[in-house]
């Protein structure tokens, strides 16, 4: 397969709409066992497959375009958008990536990587400790993006989502990625 160009870019008010239009859904087919001090794969199990949508909102970042206390990211793969990512400055001293999507069709592009990439890049260039996010042990692959860039899982909060979703085990899991 022939390696795609991929690019990142400050995010337009014209580039939101066409983000609005990408398709983030994404099919589980396992979870991982929330555990401190072991390796992502380590603590994989299968689960019976089912469709996660965020429904995903970029518009809702609109205020980050050109501002001075975040960014919005656009990914693009051969000048088509494929993802985002949202960062800010978060009250304790780090960036905290708010969002971040890729359309299903251009996942295992470098997307993720590139937009996080961007978003460390930026956290440093604004001079903080380090960047912060949150996702679900249902989102095995962004765990595995996350490990793999150096972030470490530094809390789990199993109560969450409890509210919002009819599947329980959905456990929310932060993750840290210190400068020094």
């Amino acid at each position: 397969m022939q390696q795609k160009s991929t690019e990142v870019i400050e995010a337009t008010t014209d580039l939101l709409a066409a983000l609005q239009s990408l398709d983030y859904r994404f099919t589980i087919t396992q979870e991982l066992e929330a555990v401190f001090d072991r390796p992502v794969r380590d603590g994989l199990y299968s689960v019976t497959p089912r469709e996660k949508n965020y429904f995903n909102d970029p518009q809702q970042f609109s205020p980050l375009v050109n501002s001075r206390d975040g960014a919005l990211y656009v990914a693009r793969v051969e000048g088509q958008p494929a993802g985002y990512l949202a960062v800010r400055r978060n009250w304790n001293g780090l960036a905290l990536v708010e969002d971040i999507a890729v359309d299903g069709a251009f996942r295992r592009c470098g997307c993720g990587c590139a937009l996080l990439q961007r978003a460390i890049r930026w956290a440093r260039e604004q001079q903080l400790a380090g960047v912060t996010l949150e996702t679900q042990n249902t989102n095995v692959a962004a765990c595995l993006l996350y490990e793999k860039m150096g972030f470490e899982l530094g809390g789990i909060d199993r109560q969450l989502y409890r509210a919002l979703h009819a599947h329980p085990a959905e456990t929310a899991l932060y993750w840290y990625l210190w400068f020094h």
